[in-house]
């Protein structure tokens, strides 16, 4: 069974199952820039104006690579990225978000080429760097270097502890798994970490207690799609009550429309049983 992980914080980008990533931000409902898809095409070409008229500013091409990202146009997104990198090396919103990109491609050897060659040059380079860079090397299954990437980070950096907590949550030991989440949610009470929070609780045995931190996720944001998902799933699989189950996720389906436990397929075989069984 697979439960949707949202861990968070500052560069947006586009969304994979699982939702928020360290260094990648926690805008609403899906990680993604606040711009509704119809205002897409004016807030691009304002960027690509102000871009012209400040050549030599990163944050504009950054801008466009970022709205080309929330428009599942990574190709493009991709471009700007590195048109802002080029302009200016060391502008962090930029390595982030193109790593991200690459997170979500599965270029994981890429996106740890680009990070190690971007701490190489940028030794004050904030802890989201650090922290997207352990996340791909524990896609690569490289733990302990990941480990040590974030004993680098700041005692108190919020994205060291959420980046900790992903990989503990995709490790074995629920202890330890727990401990990672609570610690972060200690640091930072958002939403995404009430909901790896819950996860962390769930992979414990402590249903009940998962059921109210997800709640208290969706208390903060509504519309976050990994605690709408999880919240179908513990109510469906460890409470039984397929009802409550198939409303969590049309909700869930109004933000999103990853489904890895294909709980999709589940309901609609239930609501045809029903319908035989009328009939």
């Amino acid at each position: 069974m697979l439960l949707l992980a949202a861990v968070l914080v500052t560069a947006n980008s586009g969304c994979s199952w699982l939702g928020f990533l360290p260094g990648f931000g926690d805008k609403g409902a899906s990680g993604r820039v606040d711009v509704k898809p119809e205002q897409v095409v004016d807030e691009l070409s304002s960027a690509r104006t102000h871009m012209q008229l400040a050549p030599r500013e990163p944050y504009w091409p950054f801008r466009m690579g970022e709205l080309y990202a929330a428009s599942d146009s990574a190709a493009q997104a991709v471009s700007f990225l590195n048109a802002a990198l080029t302009v200016d090396p060391s502008y962090a919103p930029a390595a982030v978000l193109l790593s991200r990109i690459y997170y979500d491609a599965k270029m994981h050897a890429q996106a740890v080429s680009l990070l190690d060659d971007f701490l190489a040059h940028n030794a004050a380079a904030p802890d989201a760097v650090r922290a997207a860079l352990a996340l791909h090397l524990e896609a690569l299954g490289e733990i302990d270097r990941a480990q040590s990437v974030l004993s680098a980070c700041a005692s108190e950096s919020r994205d060291a502890h959420v980046a900790r907590t992903m990989i503990a949550l995709r490790g074995s030991d629920a202890t330890a798994a727990l401990a990672a989440a609570r610690q972060a949610l200690d640091a930072d009470q958002s939403a995404a970490n009430y909901n790896n929070y819950g996860i962390a609780l769930l992979y414990a045995g402590r249903p009940l207690e998962a059921r109210d931190a997800f709640g208290k996720a969706l208390d903060l944001n509504e519309q976050l799609p990994g605690a709408l998902y999880n919240l179908a799933i513990v109510e469906t699989f460890y409470f039984f009550d397929e009802a409550t189950g198939r409303e969590w996720f049309a909700r869930y389906r109004q933000y999103a429309s990853e489904d890895p436990d294909n709980l999709k397929a589940r309901f609609e075989a239930d609501v045809s049983k029903t319908q035989k069984v009328r009939d």
